[in-house]
């Protein structure tokens, strides 16, 4: 009896007392409903762009690998691993009942858009199969195959007179820290000289020709050209090159005595060198000048495909009728884009690329039916480095990371949203340059 009604006083109690907080966001999940999802994704796995290069091959006397995939071309792990990020896609939308658990979409359900190479079309392709296998997805392309279209390319549209290019390059020395890029250079030190080993670089061609045998002590320069993507010369780039050829061996699945000639054995090592390609991006990207010009043409798309007020194109139109669109570009045009934004520093688990292979921005619309008001939350949705490497099937079960991003105008609360209307407001302000 003593037990009975202990049980009922706190029962009663209980009943007085505010809901806990798994049990608070339950009832806070309920009032929300999934409308709307744009993904941004980069392409798969590639085999190297330019065949490792002139100044690749100088900088070594090691011989870099023969790829069976053509160079720059999607490798077919790099199709296996984005059709395993769309089956995930489709795991996540479908319990959040934006689309059906099985089946094909609906006509205009699913918007699929590549930029016009091999490897980010092959990359749609390979998400869309992955998400509605069976299914004839289509999978657009806008202008001649091989070559940029106009919206994934970022490149520099504004005139490079005088005050865009001091403006590009004041806002490139401060974003590279104290002393500019030569500080910046001086900085990496022990992150070239370990690439320098690995290289056998004071055996090079370069060092023994040119006696350019010490990376750090070498120029940068900043390049813009009105109509070409901007760039930094110097071993910035060439370590960029490097570090970027290695992570694509590791993440191929090469035996580790074969990636970057076993001479990368801790995640402390990679750290280092994908610093380097890291700090590439952000340091050219950082300059808003920069990242708002290079940006512009797929920020324009995304504001047009999120807000039907901004739709102008056909393709924006049918974007944002789909309940997912997929885009598919480079990891220039997302670290552009998140530059454009100014989105807050961010930290991927797991994961030693800023802007990894197969990974994906996305854009959440949501609506809180109580409340009456639209809701937006980003994510960068990625795999992994191991989940690449060992080509890891992605599940609910055994999901892809999420990292919750925040961009400047829209402060996200406690579970990442931040209202639509800060989100609209914000991208106006970062179009309007």
């Amino acid at each position: 009896m003593k037990t009975t009604s202990r049980y009922l006083a706190l029962t009663a109690l209980a009943c007085l007392l505010p809901l806990s907080l798994p049990a608070a966001q339950a009832a806070q999940s309920d009032n929300l409903e999934l409308q709307q999802v744009l993904v941004l994704s980069r392409h798969g796995i590639r085999a190297p762009l330019v065949n490792y290069g002139d100044v690749l091959a100088e900088s070594t006397t090691h011989t870099w690998p023969v790829w069976k995939t053509e160079g720059g071309l999607l490798t077919p792990k790099g199709g296996q691993i984005s059709g395993h990020m769309g089956h995930y896609l489709r795991a996540w939308l479908a319990k959040d009942k934006l689309l059906p658990a099985a089946g094909c979409p609906e006509t205009q359900q699913v918007f699929a858009y590549a930029n016009s190479l091999p490897r980010t079309i092959d990359t749609a392709k390979h998400i869309t199969t992955g998400a509605f296998p069976g299914c004839d997805v289509p999978v657009i392309n806008r202008v001649e195959i091989g070559k940029m279209d106009p919206v994934f390319n970022p490149v520099i549209t504004a005139e490079v007179n005088d005050s865009f290019k001091t403006s590009a390059l004041n806002s490139i020395s401060q974003h590279a820290g104290e002393g500019g890029l030569p500080g910046l250079n001086q900085r990496l030190k022990p992150n070239y000289a370990l690439l320098e080993n690995i290289l056998d670089y004071k055996n090079s061609k370069i060092c023994k020709e040119k006696q350019q045998c010490d990376l750090a002590s070498q120029p940068s320069d900043v390049v813009l050209t009105q109509g070409k993507e901007p760039g930094i010369t110097g071993p910035l780039r060439m370590a960029t090159g490097a570090a970027d050829a290695f992570m694509l061996q590791y993440y191929e699945g090469f035996p580790m005595k074969d990636v970057a000639w076993g001479k990368i054995s801790t995640d402390d090592q990679w750290t280092k060198l994908e610093t380097i390609k890291n700090l590439y991006h952000e340091t050219l990207f950082g300059s808003p000048a920069i990242a708002a010009n290079a940006a512009k043409p797929l920020l324009t798309f995304i504001s047009g495909a999120l807000d039907p007020k901004q739709a102008s194109t056909a393709d924006e139109k049918a974007a944002q009728q789909a309940k997912l669109a997929l885009l598919v570009g480079h990891d220039s045009n997302i670290a552009s884009l998140l530059a454009a934004l100014k989105t807050q520093d961010y930290t991927l688990p797991g994961q030693f690329e800023r802007t990894p292979i197969s990974g994906t921005v996305v854009f959440q619309r949501w609506h809180d039916k109580k409340a009456d008001k639209d809701l937006m939350k980003i994510e960068y949705v990625y795999p992994t480095a191991r989940q690449i490497r060992n080509n890891v099937a992605l599940s609910l079960k055994n999901p892809p990371e999420r990292v919750t991003l925040q961009i400047d105008g829209c402060k996200v609360d406690k579970q990442g949203f931040c209202p639509m209307e800060q989100f609209t407001q914000a991208v106006q302000k970062d179009l309007q340059g």
